[in-house]
């Protein structure tokens, strides 16, 4: 159950991801600011998905591919630590059954014995399947978005030298700026 719903959350992630790519925002409707080469942006982008989008314009699709790269990126980091938690849980109990094994004691009976602990060590397999899986699909995703976001600098990103700017609301402005003849951006806010 929880390996279905996290495939499906993971999906759900992925489809969002291409859906806020599609409806990005107008870049015309921005205004011009500092320029950023498309080189720089497609650098930014191998920094981390969406920064080579956000310092060229395209708000929407940089945000998307931020939120979609750190999203997967957390589920993965959180299913591996739980993990590496239940599998050591799983090998110490491994260890118990077979000293009771080999040292033939402890009851057969399923009163606390050996067959209870079998039975707990089946279910914790079951866990850590369920847990590797969904690790591992988040991994992909977070490659998936990755990739896309590479793709999608390296061949979307506007040919122009300029970049944009665009005020989110009229007191704060998110831009591009070259610090140390570096891109970045630049987010300020008039009070």
């Amino acid at each position: 159950m929880l390996k279905a719903a996290s495939i499906t959350g993971l999906s759900v992630l992925l489809f969002f991801s291409t859906l806020g790519v599609t409806f990005a925002q107008n870049e015309e409707s921005f205004v011009r600011a500092a320029t950023v080469s498309k080189r720089e942006a497609v650098v930014l982008s191998m920094l981390f998905p969406g920064l080579g989008q956000m310092t060229v314009g395209q708000k929407v699709k940089g945000v998307t591919f931020f939120l979609a790269g750190v999203t997967s990126l957390a589920i993965f980091v959180n299913n591996n630590e739980n993990y590496k938690t239940n599998l050591d849980t799983y090998d110490r109990d491994i260890s118990i059954l077979s000293g009771m094994a080999t040292a033939r004691r402890g009851s057969y009976d399923g009163k606390g014995g050996a067959l209870k602990l079998y039975t707990d060590l089946k279910s914790k397999n079951d866990t850590l399947d369920n847990l590797n899986s969904t690790r591992n699909t988040a991994l992909i995703v977070a490659a998936a978005v990755y990739a896309y976001n590479l793709f999608d600098a390296i061949f979307f990103t506007p040919s122009s030298n300029e970049s944009k700017k665009a005020e989110i609301r009229k007191n704060i402005i998110v831009e591009s700026a070259l610090v140390d003849r570096k891109p970045g951006i630049l987010v300020s806010t008039r009070f």
